[in-house]
């Protein structure tokens, strides 16, 4: 090279022509010889030398074809651009020449010269006049014969080349074959915005799109520059164009941007409703990123917010040809009306064009799906019947007959046929859906019904009125069984006038196969009926578990009819448990449940159902059984009572406390406060800080001591499950709790955070208005729980919601779906939420929520607030029925009577329309007036009596009677008198219970049996204690426990004396004998109640409570402790009762002390106590008092009035300490010995004489009477001490009462010795007359 170099050095410049012409030719022909080290020093001296820069291009094109083509072969990368240095100023011919040489020799080139070669031949392109050798024709192919085979610019390349204002002029010189071919290779697009450039540029982009193929990843990036071009579209068939041919093939690629509302908002309506049906239609979505409701996220948005909307709508112009279609919702919404929200649709039908895309068929097939928000669906529907009443059904796709938003009155209007044919589009399309309405429309229009027509009809014959049913004869009725036994809806009038109607005409309900054949009709059979049916036959069809569900729905009496049969088949308690059907297990009397440990079978006990009173009979047993206590199931749990438990281990008691905690998926225990109370004494103070061991309801009882500091949280978590409303007033539980929650969670002030009002949980409920109205939102959540809301709670709710600061939005947008999700909130709001709404919106609401709280059992008061509140105003009289007749249509909606106030109601119901629908009526109607005007009507229809029957169906309607509407009331039957006393239709006034119960005994045959006790439930301390004494022992017995809270103490004693005759039997199994007499223990004596109290029996407070006043006065420490047990420290957290205060203030600090649960007295005499006690260890006589009752019947009315009298230190009989407390009173009495007097602690020391004898005589009462010896008195705890004769022995009665006429001298006095009673009667009186004026 160094020799190549030295020789060029020697040769003049200008020879180096002809020095190559010699040179050039020989190193072609022996190319060997010659290195590429001596070639590119040839040539580097010619770059340097040679000039070549400023010869002619002839002379250029001899040197590089002849000259320098040789030396070119195997050129080094960097002899390239000097190369291209020569030919840069030349013709273009020149400078092509030069790549065209270079590609003769591309095979001897590394890939090296052959990248400078390409990057030599770009800068050529790019020079100071870029392009300036392009003279036209395609500019691919330009660039393809440039570059040749040293490659070819990528996109981003090929676009730096061309010049900004020659983009479009130059790009549209490429054919789409030829895009195609440039597009299509190997990593040509390396930025994507660059080949928006190309299509932004081209003008032959449909033609590319529809007829060139080019890879995935190409089409993947080029749809975003296209998208817009095809969105953009101006009429229909151009966006068929671009959708179903240009994109056919690109449309997969489709990403969540290019959907997504902001690119989409512009889009024209033609490419727009395109769009949505190549979506809805043609899409795959399973490899997409996005879905199908971020698609319908897109249509909304630009449907609600376009600004090119025509009367309100966007896409529908009447006068556009492509714009006018009514099928609206089809051709912009389509297939994704799935996800169409109440909102939407309620935007998108508000407009004035909506009444034609509703009517419109498209819309309504389309909108007949049930992937559909139902609540879309009913807008829809009524929507629809708004703009056009008389739409009718036979239009409306299958899905829509199914709904309640159809007006009855669309139906009553169809043909016969027409019926038929809507009949079976409902069995085809809904599935068991029951719409009382649409049946009550569609039955209207039957004439004449048939076996046939019943067969047609199947369910919908619910919907026939009572006269119609008795207009068919009873052969089709017998005949049509099949059918109709299997209709579920029937309702009680119904179902009792089909069977009166085929049993009057013979047929025989006796065996199986008809009770079989019956199905749902069951209900409709009277008890009296059940009765006559035998014992075996019923035993055999209790064990068909279609039969027992059927029975479920029979009346209650019907029930326990049934259930006493099979009772009567075997009454020892386990062939009854095994007997009675698991769901009917509750009719059992719990006197048929005390087992031995070897009789029960706890497995055949666990699958039935109980009520607490029954599983309190036989939990005791559940002590030494070998089960899990944690499988046990809740109806079994809530036995539990400190009487049944007192046996068990610890271990065991401990287990069945902890199994009756709140867990997931079951039903919770429910316990009353004596049982939650006991729980608590149960466990002595050995609690877990685990609160969520125990059940949510014991945990009110906890004390601050039970609770550590630092686990207050936890636990107010854990008592904020509970029930508040279990614990009784006295206790003040919610300000308790309440003041415990503020310390514990820092609350200051009635501000509470969502984190406080998530922890106080159910304690909401106990809040007054002040907390909430500055509680977080969050507590209506917790308000729903409550099982009811005062006045005050509620106004602070609605102006809560009425801020519109809830999760409910503002007032203006509420609607029917509001209503729902606030759950029974709205059972207690006022005219002030209710004006929120229109009427369509709050009878469409009703429709589904009075079912609802009817089926919840919600007391009758609250249904009677709920109709008042939510009604309009009243309308004017005089103008006649102007809101619409009455009619079965009418009565069989669930929202009825809404709409209605007490004019209207009156004047749009016609006695035709009250005697068929009396049932459907009487349950709906909760207002008084309406009620009232219910049974002027009824007096009106049946002057001379209403029978029965319809006096069954008459609910909560019974209890605005007056005794004269009763006393016209047929009620000779069991049926009648149960279904009148049922407790669902409210309290009874007890004259007008009184006159019921009456008028049904007074009917031949009749009496106070258990079935009636049952059915009469607290109502019969409405009757006379003689009508109550001739309830039989027996009665009792098969009765279920019996609420006699609310009768009179003589009742109560009248009671309590045939139930412990009951229950005598059991008097050796105390809990047993306990917890059935438990409920007539307010009768109870003190002698009975005094055996009680060694029978360990653990008498729980409320119990207490009910006793006889007279006799708890009486009671001492030690008689208490006996009777309460584990229930004795229940006396400390109900000291503040009067019942337990007025006791507590009877006792001495002392006895009480005895006690040990703290109990304090304010008795100020610490050395007497109750005559009860037994346990005195000094030299003091203690005696107790019970209240001197009024004399009854006494012909004067002086009283007088004995003073406190103590006389003390005496040292004669006369002299005795004592006190004297009375109430003399004497009316038309002619001696003081007829005046009813208490002398009490009376108590004398070192006495000498029986007249010193202590005394207490209580309660003398004398009514009329001539001599002592007939006034009634109890002489309890007579004591003397330290005495000197025989006669001063003590001497101690309890609770013996004398109540003598002038004849027999009292036959309680028979039992003591004459002496011994005349000598104490006269020291008595002889005291009384020595004390001083």
């Amino acid at each position: 090279m160094q020799d190549v170099t030295k020789i060029m050095t020697v040769i003049n410049a200008v020879d180096f022509g002809a020095f190559f012409d010699i040179v050039s030719p020989a190193i072609e022909i022996h190319p060997a010889n010659y290195t590429a080290e001596v070639k590119s020093a040839f040539l580097q001296a010619v770059f340097d030398r040679g000039n070549l820069s400023s010869i002619k291009d002839t002379e250029f094109l001899l040197w590089l074809r002849v000259r320098l083509s040789p030396l070119l072969v195997d050129l080094s990368p960097s002899l390239v651009t000097p190369l291209f240095d020569i030919g840069k100023n030349r013709s273009c011919n020149s400078s092509q020449e030069i790549i065209a040489m270079l590609d003769t020799l591309h095979l001897t080139l590394s890939n090296d010269t052959k990248r400078e070669v390409y990057k030599n031949t770009l800068l050529f392109l790019q020079g100071p006049m870029p392009l300036k050798c392009y003279s036209g024709g395609s500019f691919y192919t330009y660039l393809r014969n440039t570059f040749l085979s040293f490659g070819f610019p990528d996109l981003s390349t090929f676009i730096s080349l061309l010049p900004r204002m020659r983009e479009s002029e130059l790009l549209s010189t490429i054919s789409s074959s030829e895009l195609r071919q440039f597009l299509s290779q190997p990593n040509v697009i390396g930025n994507n915005s660059d080949i928006c450039v190309i299509f932004n540029n081209y003008n032959n982009t449909p033609t590319f799109l529809e007829t060139e193929d080019v890879p995935d990843d190409v089409k993947k990036m080029t749809l975003p520059c296209v998208w817009s071009l095809a969105l953009s579209s101006n009429s229909r068939s151009e966006a068929d164009s671009w959708f179903d041919l240009r994109l056919r093939n690109y449309l997969r690629f489709l990403s969540k941007s290019l959907i997504s509302p902001v690119k989409v908002q512009n889009a024209s309506c033609h490419a727009f409703q395109k769009l949505v049906a190549v979506m809805g239609n043609n899409f795959t979505y399973n490899s997409s990123e996005f879905g199908e409701s971020d698609v319908y996220t897109t249509v909304r948005t630009y449907l609600r917010n376009g600004t090119d909307a025509t009367d309100g709508v966007r896409c529908y112009n009447a006068s556009d040809a492509e714009l006018n279609s009514t099928a609206w919702f089809v051709n912009n919404i389509g297939n994704f009306v799935k996800f169409i929200a109440l909102d939407d649709f309620t935007f998108f039908v508000s407009t004035s064009q909506s009444e034609v895309f509703l009517e419109d068929q498209a819309n309504l097939e389309l909108f007949n799906n049930k992937a559909i928000s139902e609540d879309v669906t009913e807008l829809y529907i009524l929507q629809l019947f708004t703009f056009n009443p008389t739409f009718s059904p036979m239009k409306l796709p299958g899905f829509f007959l199914c709904s309640s938003e159809v007006p009855g009155s669309a139906y009553s209007s169809l043909s016969e046929n027409n019926t038929i044919l809507i009949l079976n589009k409902l069995k085809e399309f809904c599935n068991g859906t029951e719409n009382a309405v649409t049946f009550a429309a569609l039955t209207s229009n039957i004439q004449t019904i048939t076996g046939e027509m019943f067969a047609t009809l199947g369910s919908a014959s619910a919907g026939l009125t009572t006269s119609q049913i008795t207009s068919v004869a009873p052969s089709v009725l017998v005949s049509s069984l099949s059918t109709l036994s299997s209709v579920s809806t029937w309702n009680q009038e119904q179902a009792t006038t089909i069977i009166q109607t085929i049993t009057a005409a013979g047929f025989q309900i006796n065996d199986r196969s008809s009770l079989e054949s019956l199905g749902t009709l069951v209900a409709g059979v009277p008890s009296k009926s059940i009765e006559k049916i035998p014992a075996s036959v019923l035993l055999n069809i209790s064990k068909s578990s279609t039969f027992v569900s059927n029975m479920l729905g029979a009346p209650k009496v019907v029930q326990q009819t049934f259930v006493n049969k099979i009772i009567s088949v075997d009454s020892s308690p386990a062939k009854v448990v095994m007997n009675v059907p698991d769901a009917m297990a509750t009719e059992i009397p719990p006197s048929l449940l005390v087992f031995s440990q070897e009789m029960v079978d706890i497995s055949v006990i666990n699958k039935k159902e109980w009520t607490s009173d029954q599983a309190a009979m036989f939990f005791g047993i559940l002590g030494e059984a070998n089960i899990d206590v944690e499988q046990l199931p809740p109806s079994v749990l809530q036995g539990f009572t400190c009487s049944s438990v007192q046996r068990m281990r610890q271990t065991r008691i401990q287990g069945l406390i902890r199994a009756c905690r709140p867990r997931r998926g079951r039903a919770k225990v429910e316990l009353k406060e004596s049982q939650l109370t006991c729980m608590l004494n149960l466990l002595n103070g050995n609690l877990s800080q685990n609160f969520t061991d125990y059940p949510s309801d014991m945990l009110l009882y906890f004390n601050n001591k039970d609770i550590k500091r630092a686990n207050c949280r936890s636990y107010l978590s854990a008592v904020g499950a509970a029930d508040f409303s279990v614990a009784s007033r006295v206790l003040k539980k919610d300000s308790l709790l309440l003041s415990e929650a503020r310390s514990c969670l820092g609350i200051n002030g009635t501000k509470l955070s969502r984190d406080n009002v998530e922890v106080l949980g159910n304690m909401a409920c106990t809040l007054n208005s002040s907390y909430i109205q500055n509680a977080d939102p969050l507590i209506l959540e917790k308000l729903k729980a409550c099982n009811d809301l005062s006045d005050s709670q509620v106004d602070a709710m609605e102006r809560m919601l009425l801020s519109g600061e809830t999760k409910y939005g503002n007032p203006s947008t509420w609607n029917k779906q509001t209503l729902e999700n606030l759950g029974l909130l709205p059972l207690y709001f006022t005219r002030n939420f209710w004006g929120q709404f229109q009427s369509q919106t709050k009878k469409r609401f009703l429709r589904t929520f009075n079912p609802q709280l009817r089926g919840s059992r919600t007391e009758k008061r609250k249904l009677k607030v709920l109709f008042e509140e939510i009604s309009a105003q009243k309308t004017k009289r005089g103008a006649g029925c102007t809101v619409g007749n009455i009619t079965q249509v009418t009565v069989s909606d669930a929202s009825f009577p809404f709409g209605y106030d007490r004019v209207q109601f009156d004047l749009c119901l016609d006695i035709p329309v009250l005697k068929d629908n009396l049932l459907s009526i009487c349950e709906k109607v909760d207002d008084n007036d309406f009620q009232k005007v219910i049974l002027m009507k009824l007096n009106q229809a049946f002057p001379l009596g209403i029978s029965d029957e319809k006096v069954q169906v008459l609910g909560s309607v019974s209890r605005v009677a007056s005794l004269d509407d009763i006393s016209k009331w047929n009620i000779t039957k069991l049926d009648t008198l149960a279904a009148l006393m049922d407790a669902d239709g409210g309290p009874w006034e007890a004259a007008k219970s009184k006159a019921i119960i009456s008028k049904y005994l007074n009917t031949s045959g009749n009496s106070l049996g258990s079935t009636e006790l049952n059915s009469v439930g607290s109502n019969l301390c409405s009757l006379d204690s003689s009508t109550l004494m001739t309830i039989t022992p027996d009665s009792i017995r098969s009765a279920k426990p019996l609420d006699v809270t609310s009768c009179s103490s003589e009742q109560k004693k009248v009671l309590y004396e045939i139930s412990n005759s009951s229950f005598s039997a059991l008097i050796t199994s105390p809990s047993a004998y306990y917890n059935l007499i438990k409920p007539f223990l307010g009768g109870a004596s003190l002698e009975d109640i005094l055996k009680l109290s060694a029978q360990n029996i653990s008498m729980d407070i409320a119990t207490f409570q009910s006793l006889d006043p007279n006799v708890i006065d009486v009671l001492n420490v030690t008689n208490v402790r006996g009777l309460m047990g584990f229930q004795l420290q229940d006396l400390k957290l109900f000291e503040n009762d009067t019942v337990i205060r007025d006791w507590v203030n009877l006792q001495s600090q002392s006895d009480l002390d005895s006690l040990g649960v703290g109990l304090t007295t304010n008795r100020t005499n610490l050395t007497t106590a109750p005559s009860g006690s037994n346990n005195s260890t000094d030299t003091t006589a203690t005696t107790a008092v019970s209240t001197a009752t009024p004399t009854q019947g006494s012909t004067g009315g002086s009283t007088a009035t004995t003073a406190v009298t103590t006389a003390q230190g005496s040292t004669s009989g006369s002299d005795a300490p004592m006190t004297i407390i009375t109430e003399a009173t004497t009316q038309g009495r002619t001696s003081v010995s007829d005046a009813p007097m208490t002398i009490t602690d009376a108590t004398t020391q070192g006495r000498t004489s029986v007249s010193d004898a202590p005394m207490t005589i209580t309660d003398a009462t004398t009514q009329g009477r001539t001599s002592v010896s007939d006034a009634p008195m109890t002489i309890t705890d007579a004591t003397t001490q330290e005495n000197t004769s025989g006669s001063d022995a003590t001497f101690s009665t309890s609770a013996a009462t004398t109540q003598a006429n002038t004849t027999s001298g009292g036959a309680e006095l028979a039992k003591h010795p004459t002496s011994i009673f005349l000598s104490i009667l006269l020291t008595a009186v002889l005291q009384i007359l020595q004390q001083p004026a």
